[in-house]
């Protein structure tokens, strides 16, 4: 594990670099459920740092539910709650291996299809996780991928497969770009069974757009439904 170390001179509280890195470290994995974090005095001589900022970053994650304090035992990693966060739109088999996570894909739908004029392969996927010996599906994924750059690519068998490994691996095609508008959407029976969504009326967030490679060639339509268990988030910069 890469320990990070703090910055006195940044701006930024020290108890709020804290929480970052050991937040960070939670979400990646390194960090497992019912973990128990390093003590007070072992955090406060790995970053340098006094016992009240040690404990005010603690109190942040207590908050977020991110661990738990057991007086006289210590602070122990619970994730169970936590939701997904999607920090960019990419790979979701790759997003999950960072956690230490299986991706789990259920095949909805596969077959070639013409749009607008031009052929393509379709392919509709749930998308989840194994937890607790329970699948939990996360998203409802659609892909339009043009044969003439993909021939054949539905030989594969996408339960088991990774979309954008097979891109890169057998096509050399990587995706690197992708210009996607994130709208609100009513979800018909399927969907809500699927991701598990209680209310008849609940509204969901959709990304819908389209995947490029390094030259800016578009490689992909996709559509992604997200389920209550995404928190989407988005990082950019101002310039």
């Amino acid at each position: 594990m890469d320990i990070k170390s703090l910055d006195k001179n940044d701006v930024v509280p020290l108890y709020v670099q804290l929480h970052r890195i050991i937040k960070e470290h939670i979400l990646k994995g390194e960090y497992k459920e019912g973990d128990l974090l390093p003590s007070e005095t072992a955090m406060m001589n790995t970053f340098d740092t006094t016992r009240g900022t040690v404990r005010k970053a603690i109190s942040e994650l207590v908050k977020e539910g991110l661990v738990y304090q057991n007086q006289g035992k210590g602070t122990f990693v619970c994730i169970r709650q936590v939701k997904y966060s999607m920090w960019n739109f990419g790979g979701f088999t790759d997003y999950l291996k960072s956690r230490n996570e299986t991706a789990i894909s259920k095949v909805l739908e596969h077959k070639n299809v013409t749009v607008d004029g031009k052929e393509y392969f379709k392919l509709v996927r749930a998308r989840g996780v194994k937890k607790d010996g329970e699948v939990l599906y996360l998203t409802i994924d659609t892909s339009l991928l043009p044969l003439n750059l993909f021939p054949d690519i539905g030989r594969f068998n996408f339960a088991t497969e990774s979309l954008y490994n097979i891109m890169r691996d057998v096509y050399n095609i990587f995706p690197k770009h992708s210009e996607i508008m994130l709208t609100p959407i009513k979800i018909d029976d399927t969907t809500r069974d699927i991701l598990q969504v209680d209310s008849k009326n609940s509204t969901l967030l959709k990304a819908e757009g389209k995947v490029l490679n390094e030259d800016y060639i578009e490689i992909e339509k996709v559509s992604v439904v997200y389920g209550n268990n995404i928190e989407f988030k988005i990082m950019t910069t101002i310039i």
